[in-house]
């Protein structure tokens, strides 16, 4: 019997998985790294709202993933983005 692997998990307060999608974990970097441009670009100031073609972007790259995974993931990208930014990464 083996113990639990605590390396790359993703545990909450309870120690338990928080993350149930593993799909969108396994593709996100990916996923960032091909819609950083547009997030970089300044056009979102342009535009207002990079959602649309972002989900677009996504959809094109990934056309396995239902809509909604679509859309969770552009949301997370966003976020992301956002905090990266903050941080200077």
């Amino acid at each position: 019997m083996t113990g639990f692997n605590y390396e790359n998990s993703a545990t909450g307060y309870a120690g338990t998985e928080r993350r149930a999608n593993f799909k969108l974990r396994d593709v996100f970097e990916q996923a960032y790294r091909l819609a950083f441009p547009l997030m970089d670009s300044g056009q979102v100031a342009k535009v207002g709202s990079t959602t649309h073609f972002l989900r677009v972007i996504l959809h094109d790259a990934f056309p396995d993933l239902h809509p909604q995974d679509i859309s969770i993931l552009s949301v997370s990208i966003e976020r992301v983005f956002r905090e990266r930014s903050k941080s200077g990464i």
